[in-house]
């Protein structure tokens, strides 16, 4: 019966999905248009090469771009959604009786990595196509994972909120009373 439970578990999806909300808002350019002139500050290590916050989920590139890019990015988007679906089930797997508050942080976390993966692959991209040695692209893929994460750290709750959410009021079956 656990493993027929397991199937019908439907926190991984919707921690795959929610991983996908801020890629959404990041790829709208009247988002990072308004955010980049309120918090200049932010994109400082956009402009040492290093990939700024979630990638952008969207199917054209920015101005200016190369469409190696805008590939990029959707690659990141899936590798970002897949490592959080995949954290949760695992997640689920070891603790099944978890309470809400370890569902919470087990989803935040699973952003966490899958933000550090997804900007790792960018950042390893975009010095890949700059044809750098091999000390500079392990030097900025540590960097993209390390700054993936922060922002994953910093927004990464909203993402985790809605699994969490979900966990706390799905109904789960009555148990057995022992006679």
């Amino acid at each position: 019966m656990q493993k027929v439970n397991n199937i019908r578990n439907p926190l991984p999806p919707i921690a795959g999905l929610s991983a996908l909300l801020p890629c959404l808002l990041f790829g709208n350019v009247a988002f990072v248009t308004w955010l980049g002139a309120r918090a200049a500050w932010l994109l400082l290590p956009t402009s040492l090469g290093v990939p700024f916050a979630f990638p952008r989920l969207r199917f054209v590139a920015f101005v200016g771009q190369p469409g190696w890019n805008l590939t990029v990015e959707l690659l990141a988007v899936a590798v970002l959604a897949v490592v959080a679906a995949w954290w949760v089930r695992r997640a689920g797997l070891l603790r099944p009786d978890a309470n809400t508050w370890r569902v919470f942080l087990s989803s935040w976390a699973g952003v966490v990595l899958g933000l550090a993966a997804a900007n790792a692959l960018r950042s390893g991209a975009a010095v890949l196509m700059l044809g750098s040695g091999p000390l500079l692209f392990l030097s900025y893929v540590l960097l993209g994972a390390v700054t993936g994460a922060l922002w994953a750290i910093a927004l990464g709750w909203p993402c985790a909120l809605p699994v969490a959410l979900v966990h706390r009021f799905r109904r789960s079956p009555a148990a057995p009373v022992p006679a």
